[in-house]
């Protein structure tokens, strides 16, 4: 995209973290521009008296900024990046400043044989890399996972030595063979891990997957395009006793041509998967649509969501959605609570009794349907209430999840926003909702008020000036 006779690179990746020590705030932003030929780490900080400043890293040749973690325990930020090879760049957070320096880096290629091997295959010497797609700090220990030229494999290590490998394991479901492929991941409390990718080299398996840890492995059902259609995983958090997910995917329930809905879909944490029926096969799999649109008599949808946030301390999730790439270009920022999300999932299924009929509401045989029914770490049994029957065939809702107004906080037509994150800042008498958008061009601004919201659109990062 040109602008005042400049060409600037999309902002792939947006980052805000906040740490308060001895009544001070380090609010941190991170973006990552996508050029042609390099890319460019800009990091933005912003003091208590809100006066930004930049620091940037690039090197020749480096390319695939894709994954970052911010460990604030120990003032480091680990970036995940290719330069015929795989870094780690450290940069040193202080309260004060930020230091950009290179303290460690260890690389992680693929062998020559599994090299050739990709090739052999059809693909190309530039796909055969070792791309990043985990990132993952758990305690004192990182959690790596790369598409190791077709062959994904996961490799814990230990912070502050990363030329230390504790553990090595299969990358399979946990990270795409294809760097081009959506994919999220998490790990929770207990260390388990949450992925959301696809299983297999063609990509057609789609799979959400829990691994590692003390529950046994689960899945999404296999090559059940009722269950996940064609998706792409944008993001999964780890709430209460549920794991979210969030995503974009076909809808299998639309009979008017092929349309791609916005989807939120939940897996109980303590579930502990069937037995003889969807053994090793998730039993808590639901989803629901999610509704991001302009009212009228004729709604204007942006079905496609983007990217997420979420705000723990008012349990709100923000996402940005845009229109089909294409169709016109346009974007949206819209809000859910997590108790509109609890309401569709207490809500009525929609089912289809065989693939000639139409997809029917049907009731909820658990309106208020709560992980688990045996004590936390009983003997034996499914820690479910669901019969696997339900499972089975009853896991699309029937409602639609709201956002929290009728209308999106923020639209932008002729734009296509991409990243999104949200800070609270308290003002003199009310909390500000600050976004960060990314866009093909600029970094966009928004403030949600209890007024409203208002925006403006910021200079592309290299331009800003100081305020």
């Amino acid at each position: 995209m040109r602008a005042s006779g400049l060409v600037f690179a999309p902002i792939d990746f947006l980052l805000v973290k906040t740490r308060k020590s001895n009544q001070s705030r380090l609010n941190l932003m991170v973006l990552i521009l996508h050029g042609v030929a390099s890319c460019l780490l800009i990091i933005f900080s912003f003091c208590p008296a809100l006066r930004p400043w930049m620091s940037e890293f690039s090197h020749p040749g480096v390319k695939d900024f894709s994954q970052l973690a911010l460990d604030l325990s120990s003032n480091q930020l680990i970036v995940g990046c290719i330069l015929h090879s795989w870094l780690m760049i450290i940069w040193l957070l202080t309260n004060q400043h930020i230091c950009c320096f290179v303290p460690q880096a260890t690389e992680w290629v693929p062998d020559e044989d599994t090299k050739r091997s990709c090739q052999s295959k059809g693909k190309t010497e530039e796909e055969c890399q070792n791309y990043i797609r985990v990132l993952l700090i758990s305690g004192r220990t990182l959690f790596t996972c790369g598409t190791n030229a077709f062959t994904p494999v996961c490799i814990t290590r230990q912070i502050g030595n990363f030329s230390e490998v504790l553990d090595t394991v299969n990358g399979v479901a946990r990270c795409p063979y294809d760097p081009r492929h959506n994919s999220t991941a998490m790990v929770t409390e207990r260390g388990e891990l949450y992925a959301a990718t696809v299983i297999d080299f063609s990509g057609r398996d789609p799979v959400i997957y829990r691994s590692l840890g003390n529950m046994p492995p689960l899945r999404t059902a296999q090559y059940n395009s009722k269950w996940l259609n064609e998706p792409h995983f944008v993001s999964v958090y780890e709430i209460g006793r549920f794991a979210y997910f969030f995503l974009r995917e076909t809808a299998v329930e639309n009979d008017c041509g092929k349309i791609v809905f916005s989807r939120v879909a939940r897996v109980c944490k303590n579930d502990m998967g069937g037995r003889f029926l969807l053994e090793d096969t998730w039993t808590t799999f639901m989803k629901a649509r999610l509704n991001c649109s302009r009212s009228g008599e004729i709604p204007f949808y942006y079905n496609e969501l983007q990217s997420t946030f979420y705000l723990p301390e008012q349990d709100l999730i923000y996402g940005i959605f845009t229109t089909n790439v294409n169709s016109i270009s346009a974007s949206a920022v819209c809000a859910f609570n997590l108790s509109s999300i609890t309401e569709a999932f207490n809500g009525p299924f929609r089912y289809q009794e065989n693939p000639r009929t139409a997809w029917l509401s049907t009731p909820n045989p658990i309106p208020n349907f709560q992980c688990g029914t045996l004590e936390e770490g009983g003997p034996g049994g499914n820690l479910t209430e669901r019969s696997l029957q339900d499972a089975q065939r009853l896991f699309l809702m029937n409602d639609v999840v709201q956002p929290i107004a009728v209308n999106p906080l923020l639209t932008q037509d002729d734009l296509r926003f991409s990243k999104l994150v949200v800070d609270i800042v308290q003002g003199r008498d009310t909390l500000f909702h600050v976004m960060y958008i990314g866009t093909a061009s600029a970094l966009k601004l928004g403030t949600l008020t209890a007024a409203g919201i208002t925006s403006r659109s910021a200079a592309p990062p290299s331009k800003r000036a100081p305020t």
